[in-house]
């Protein structure tokens, strides 16, 4: 016996279904978190990743402060040196740039700079300690003689971990409207000339230790 052909529904049937699926609110959570779900990790990482600049800007201060120490007491040696070899020489108490940051760190892209004003006096430096050093960097170092002002100035571009960040409308501006202040610490790699970084920056003014 051949089994009855299935009639199609009549069209109060399909109003009726639909209407129950639009009154219905079991997996309403679900659906709203699948909504939501996108930008709600994409700030919670970009959160991950200002705690973590802001973490690697410490550590490159501690960093920077330990050599600057070493530098006030006379520890490195006045003669000049490449900024390479000045990076990894440790000083007496054991401390060196490169020996002082992270592995994740890349020392090879830490730009350093040092400089002493010509009065000797730490009235003159007002204006005058900028970080064009960053986009020019000198490749050799020389430490300021006993008693001398000593500038001390330390940049690293750490990488952007989350791309979303430099994601474009259609306007062009970025996702995390990067260029957005004039003191944002977002800028086009230096050393590449492409891509953007954050900067991690630190200088140091003191006045070396007489002999």
């Amino acid at each position: 016996m051949e089994a009855p052909l299935e009639t199609a529904r009549p069209a109060s049937a399909r109003r009726g279904l639909l209407a129950r699926f639009a009154k219905d609110r079991r997996g309403i959570a679900a659906l709203e978190f699948g909504m939501v779900s996108i930008p709600f990790l994409g700030l919670l990482c970009a959160i991950f990743e200002t705690a973590f600049v802001y973490y690697n800007h410490e550590v490159f201060d501690n960093a920077v402060i330990n050599v600057a120490r070493q530098i006030l007491v006379g520890q490195y040696s006045t003669t000049a040196q490449t900024a390479s070899d000045f990076k990894t020489t440790t000083g007496a108490n054991g401390y060196s740039l490169c020996g002082a940051l992270p592995s994740y760190f890349d020392c090879d892209k830490v730009i350093l700079n040092i400089s002493t004003p010509t009065n000797d006096l730490f009235g003159s430096l007002n204006g005058t300690v900028t970080n064009s050093f960053i986009t020019n960097p000198s490749a050799n170092i020389t430490v300021p003689a006993p008693g001398s002002i000593v500038v001390f100035q330390a940049y690293y571009p750490m990488p952007i971990y989350l791309s979303v960040l430099l994601a474009r409308g259609a306007n062009g501006n970025q996702a995390a409207n990067l260029y957005g202040q004039s003191s944002n610490t977002v800028r086009t790699n230096p050393i590449t000339g492409s891509g953007l970084v954050h900067d991690i920056y630190s200088v140091m003014v003191f006045r070396n230790e007489p002999q």
